[in-house]
């Protein structure tokens, strides 16, 4: 499963791009910031083209399934902060869309090709 960074393309189901912040930037992988937890939530969304008359386009992440999204044992800890799990590229979640429904965002590319970790569960 590779690791996630700053260069990672994410996107929602209609192609918007979610645009990344990542929080951490002690730990790098070909000069990029590693992506940790809480980096793909609550981040906007550019681009989106599914607008209509009635619904505007995807926004903002609503939330991520964190059992698919994080991993399970390497976290990156900075001074005076928590520790935060690693993103890895099955990270999904939802995004804004409608009032009357959420859609998907998933990884189209994770960044770098070099690091991966294993032991999914």
């Amino acid at each position: 499963m590779l690791v996630l960074t700053g260069n990672a393309v994410l996107t929602c189901e209609h192609g918007g791009i979610v645009v990344l912040a990542p929080q951490q930037h002690w730990v790098r992988i070909g000069g990029r910031d590693v992506l940790v937890e809480g980096d793909p939530l609550h981040r906007p969304i550019a681009a989106c083209p599914m607008t209509t008359p009635t619904t505007p386009p995807c926004l903002l992440t609503i939330s991520v399934n964190e059992a698919a999204s994080y991993s399970p044992f390497i976290t990156i800890a900075t001074k005076g902060d928590k520790a935060r799990r690693l993103c890895v590229a099955d990270t999904t979640g939802k995004t804004d869309w409608s009032k009357l429904a959420s859609v998907p965002f998933s990884v189209r590319a994770p960044g770098q090709d070099f690091v991966s970790i294993g032991g999914r569960r």
